[in-house]
């Protein structure tokens, strides 16, 4: 069906990473066992509200976090958490696992939530890859900050919250709040590979994302490719969170997603973006 080119594969992401490994978390932690989002309270002024303990671990879990501001203890901006517009820094939060979003390295931290509304963290963790200037001062900067203990408060109305988390220098970052996938699609959904080919289908005028033509490919525990590809399939509305690149044919970890079709009809089918494992050069 598609024309066969020569390529070169530079891998993007080692196997464990592929295979979905990570470090074992903390011995305990209310994030893992929480429920996918918190309840507000019922009274009071929502935009000023802080969420209460029980709710800070759910909350967190709940929400990717992108950060809007970083004031160093003189009160000034801290300008290396801020690379460039298209490498904004953030915080998810999975399985009592904290993770740095936007930057060059994959940074992996294991936390607890303490009272009084604090983060206990670990050890912090991070792939190696050379990264430009702007960006590895980033990753430094992240990691520097993301140490002991931090002063967690969230505020804000269910689906836009906002996340302070000050250390006790007095160094504070202050996040915006986005639904996860799995807080807007009421689920966890399923892991899965897929192959996508640098030519592209013809999308429909409306459509948000670009059209993809793509395969199903299979990993086995340690990362490596298993099985057949499966037949190349049109995906109208493309991978959320994922840009083709001119001249270069990808895999990539997907989380996907199925909600209810109307009237009992076909379920509708959501792809979203976890990780590009594998780029190839098309030559």
């Amino acid at each position: 069906m598609l024309l066969q080119r020569r390529s070169t594969c530079v891998l993007i992401a080692a196997a464990v990473w592929i295979a979905g490994c990570s470090p074992s978390p903390p011995p305990s932690t209310t994030a893992a066992d929480a429920p996918p989002v918190a309840e507000q309270a019922a009274t009071g002024d929502a935009a000023t509200q802080s969420a209460p303990l029980p709710a800070v671990g759910a909350t967190l879990a709940a929400y990717r976090w992108q950060l809007e501001s970083a004031i160093d203890p003189a009160g000034q901006s801290i300008g290396a958490l801020f690379p460039g517009p298209e490498n904004l820094l953030g915080l998810e939060f999975t399985d009592g696992q904290l993770g740095v979003t936007g930057g060059c390295n994959r940074i992996g931290v294991g936390y607890q939530v303490l009272e009084p509304a604090q983060l206990q963290l670990g050890q912090a963790r991070s792939t190696m890859m050379a990264c430009p200037p702007l960006l590895a001062d980033a990753d430094a900067a992240f990691a520097k900050f993301l140490t002991g203990t931090l002063q967690a408060e969230i505020q804000g109305e269910t689906g836009a919250p906002v996340l302070r988390l000050a250390a006790v220098d007095g160094t504070t970052l202050t996040f915006k709040g986005q639904p996860t996938p799995e807080t807007r699609f009421g689920g966890p959904g399923t892991r899965a590979f897929l192959e996508v080919s640098p030519e592209p289908c013809q999308p429909p005028a409306s459509a948000a994302r670009p059209c993809l033509m793509v395969r199903d490919r299979h990993f086995d525990a340690q990362g490596l490719p298993s099985g057949t590809p499966g037949e190349w399939r049109a995906l109208p509305d493309g991978i959320e969170g994922y840009t083709p690149v001119v001249g270069e044919q990808h895999v990539v970890r997907v989380k996907r997603f199925e909600t209810p079709g109307a009237a009992g009809g076909e379920p509708t089918v959501h792809f979203v973006l976890d990780m590009i494992v594998e780029a190839r050069t098309i030559s």
